[in-house]
């Protein structure tokens, strides 16, 4: 059974969701399906009943965390095929950028953390060369992240990049 992820739509801070298909068995007796969802860091996967439909919209997904999806078949009495191969899916984190307004303001960058995790800001005028600008402790809930880049005044062109550990 292959799986596919589509990126289905976005939502407010910190929820995701995905939209998962795949292809239908050709077993008579296939009645239905089950997706199992297994959340990174948790001991177990939720399972989903999604009926004789070949896909299922997953609902709930937090930003900075990898999620593994496999799916089964069962029959009228319940009993399950194995399980498909798992796919996995990494929800991206967005960064929000602030462009300053007046001369001596400065760039302002915003994203979501998740607990357990560290996230390090990286700035570049070239997008070769990357230097480290701040990095977070562990994140001990779901929140928000501001960051005032003080060395932004003046630079003509910056980029950044978020990275998550």
């Amino acid at each position: 059974m292959l799986i596919a992820v589509v990126l289905a739509s976005t939502s407010a801070f910190a929820l995701r969701e995905v939209t998962l298909g795949w292809d239908a068995s050709s077993d008579s007796s296939v009645a239905g399906y089950n997706v199992y969802t297994l959340e990174e860091g948790q001991p177990s996967p939720t399972k989903q009943t999604v009926g004789q439909t070949a896909q299922a919209r997953i609902t709930g997904l937090k930003e900075g965390l990898t999620y593994s999806f496999t799916v089964t078949s069962y029959n009228a009495l319940g009993i399950e095929s194995l399980p498909s191969a798992p796919v996995t899916f990494f929800v991206p984190v967005p960064l929000e950028i602030s462009r300053p307004t007046g001369t001596n303001a400065f760039v302002r960058l915003r994203f979501p953390v998740s607990p357990g995790r560290q996230y390090q800001l990286q700035a570049s005028s070239d997008m070769r060369t990357w230097t480290s600008i701040w990095q977070t402790g562990n994140a001990l809930s779901y929140t928000q992240a501001d960051y005032e880049d003080q060395q932004s005044r003046g630079q003509l062109q910056q980029f950044y990049r978020l990275l998550i550990r």
